[in-house]
């Protein structure tokens, strides 16, 4: 007979119902996928944020759209 945290069983053969569950937190994955689904989503709001922040404080250092493009055209290589 082998002792699991989950129950005891001699085999694995027979009717997987009568053995019970092989996994801790049968039943969970429900929660757990949303939990995962909001920490992603709430990670991209935070991610966007930060960068959008970052964004606005290159915009304040270097200039503004047209100035940055200005200089972009002027530094590239390919259009004399």
């Amino acid at each position: 007979m082998i002792t699991t945290s989950t129950g005891q069983f001699t085999d694995f053969a027979g009717n997987i119902s009568d053995i019970g569950p092989l996994y801790p937190f049968v039943g969970g994955e429900v929660l757990f996928f949303l939990i995962g689904l909001a920490l992603w989503i709430v990670w991209h709001i935070v991610q966007i944020n930060i960068e959008n922040k970052t964004y606005d404080d290159e915009i304040k250092r270097f200039g503004n759209k047209t100035t940055l493009k200005k200089i972009i055209k002027r530094e590239d290589p390919y259009n004399p």
